[in-house]
């Protein structure tokens, strides 16, 4: 089997006719897994009745629940094991790692390929392990080492598409199927909703280095406020809850609303019925794209070429790689959008 080379070609050498079962492994973040969504939709259109089963840490498992085509989600605890240490989520780990290793793969495709993705890989059962060369392996090459079989991480492609050029690559997948993350459907936006004017905004972020300035989300948020806008808010700790406050604090009052704490999933319908949404490099940008809602991202320090891609009708993406967008920058798009 290690001796297969890419693309590879099933039904030739020592490969079986086709896949039966594969293991995905995207652990985290927020983002990527939405922007694996496609890929797994060009793998269940090319082999109708693959069984593809997806690991991933259990704070993002709920994105690839949503897609029809995943049979099962391995939804390991590896953040909380991190963070709190505690005999009951070690457990939880060994528990989740035990249920991975009763299966048996034809693939193990790992596109995260970092060191705990790659471990996970090498844990599974499988006939061939496949992953990024050593270069691309997001500083961390010696996950390479966990692979049969290495592919080059596309240059300059957005997330979306780069994962779909590494999927066909390894399972003969069609680039040219229009692009489908396979939960808009899911989530549609009801004509005529009474949140037809809310905006939706999405300030907070994993890294501080991505937010953008405070004072720079108080002059949009007046500007929308006067457009006869309504914003929503929501917010995942302390310090987003925080900045939340203090974004809508000159604003008059009812015309913004900060949301309760809420799961991913309770999050979905508040972005679908949105009438646009302006955020940072956070997760629920990428699922509003996804959405196929109106979108303004603002990228710090991040680049914009991994934003994922939809109609460039739907989105205008600005800054990034350093360049901070201005307040007039993200006003101007927003009226292009609305």
């Amino acid at each position: 089997m290690t001796r297969a080379q890419l693309p590879l070609r099933w039904g030739q050498g020592a490969l079986p006719s086709a896949p039966q079962r594969m293991l995905l492994v995207q652990l985290s973040a927020m983002g990527d897994q939405v922007q694996t969504l496609p890929a797994v939709s060009d793998i269940a259109a090319r082999w109708p009745g693959i069984e593809i089963d997806w690991a991933v840490d259990a704070r993002f498992a709920d994105i690839p629940r949503l897609h029809p085509a995943v049979r099962q989600v391995f939804a390991l605890p590896l953040k909380a094991v991190q963070q709190q240490r505690s005999l009951a989520e070690l457990r939880e780990l060994r528990a989740v790692l035990r249920a991975l290793r009763a299966e048996r793969y034809d693939l193990i495709w790992d596109p995260h390929s970092v060191l705990k993705s790659a471990i996970i890989s090498r844990l599974a059962r499988g006939a061939l392990r496949v992953g990024y060369r050593a270069q691309d392996c997001g500083g961390e090459p010696l996950a390479a080492r966990a692979y049969h079989l290495h592919f080059a991480r596309p240059v300059g492609l957005h997330g979306t598409e780069g994962r779909r050029v590494f999927a066909q690559a390894v399972l003969d997948t069609d680039l040219h199927r229009p692009v489908d993350y396979a939960i808009d459907q899911r989530y549609a936006r009801e004509p005529g909703a009474a949140k037809a004017d809310t905006v939706f905004l999405a300030h907070g972020a994993s890294k501080p280095e991505k937010l953008w300035p405070l004072d720079h989300w108080q002059a949009l948020s007046a500007r929308l406020v006067q457009a006869g806008l309504r914003l929503q808010l929501t917010w995942g700790n302390a310090a987003e809850q925080e900045r939340a406050q203090r974004i809508i604090a000159a604003l008059p009052a009812g015309s913004a609303q900060i949301l309760d704490r809420r799961s991913l999933l309770d999050m979905l319908p508040v972005i679908a019925q949105s009438r646009l949404v302006v955020g940072v490099d956070t997760g629920f940008t990428h699922l509003a794209a996804a959405l196929r809602r109106p979108v303004v991202g603002l990228f710090v320090s991040t680049g914009p070429e991994l934003f994922t891609p939809t109609s460039p009708h739907l989105a205008r993406t600005l800054g990034g790689d350093g360049i901070t967008p201005s307040i007039d920058a993200a006003w101007q798009a927003v009226e292009e959008l609305r």
